[in-house]
């Protein structure tokens, strides 16, 4: 069994035993969170996207909800390094990135109102495929580089956000496990040059949540009717 599918077993577990305990008394047991998120990756060369992310949870306590969270993202990058003065040396590097994950995610909310902010955790396993040309320019030549790259691996993402009822605004840290990861890129007849990949993003996630509502306040029962008083014959 891969290790992919031995930690899909083992969310399948722990959703099943969350259905098994969820005990919320103001709202309703099954919620989904949706966003789309802008994304931003630091490293040699900074990286820019955007990404979409799913969390189907449930409302284990009316401050505590448990699930899933699927994410797919992709990012850009562009650095340019120009050469000394009077020089015609320069070099443009282009970069791009993908990142898909799945992975646990538990949420708590502070407060059972309209508004509500909360703190969550995600542990997951992550995908990236990274992807770079870079263009050198010096006197009559040009070299052009291409290189690649590939991580699969663990992440814990921490979150801070708050629902305004079905609206959601979150921000997201997520960091991949396993120290830095490089890729080395060489020309024909130049020397290696190492770029730190990107070991870390921010998500800035705005989107909204379907179900999972407060209920309804129980009706108050209504009292028995009086029983109809039968005449006494004299």
């Amino acid at each position: 069994m891969t290790r992919l599918a031995k930690l899909v077993a083992a969310l399948s577990l722990l959703a099943a035993s969350s259905v098994a305990r969820a005990q919320a008394e103001n709202y309703q047991p099954i919620r989904v969170d949706t966003t789309g998120f802008a994304a931003y990756a630091p490293g040699d060369a900074a990286s820019w996207g955007i990404g979409v992310a799913v969390e189907p949870k449930l409302n284990v306590t009316d401050h505590l909800s448990a699930g899933l969270r699927l994410e797919a993202s992709g990012m850009l990058s562009q650095e340019v390094k120009a050469g000394p003065a009077g020089s015609s040396q320069a070099s443009v590097s282009q970069g791009a990135r993908a990142v898909t994950g799945i992975g646990a995610k538990g949420d708590w909310y502070f407060t059972a109102s309209a508004v509500r902010p909360f703190v969550g955790l995600g542990l997951g396993w992550y995908k990236v495929g990274e992807g770079s040309q870079s263009v050198s320019t010096g006197p009559g030549a040009a070299t052009v580089v291409q290189s690649a790259g590939a991580y699969s691996g663990l992440g814990v993402a921490p979150q801070v956000g708050v629902n305004f009822g079905g609206f959601r605004l979150a921000v997201t840290y997520t960091q991949l496990l396993g120290g830095d990861r490089v890729m080395v890129t060489q020309a024909v007849g130049a020397p290696a040059v190492e770029t730190k990949l990107a070991t870390s993003f921010f998500a800035f996630e705005i989107g909204g949540t379907f179900g999972g509502n407060r209920r309804e306040s129980a009706a108050p029962v209504a009292a028995p009717a009086a029983a109809p008083q039968v005449p006494v014959k004299q």
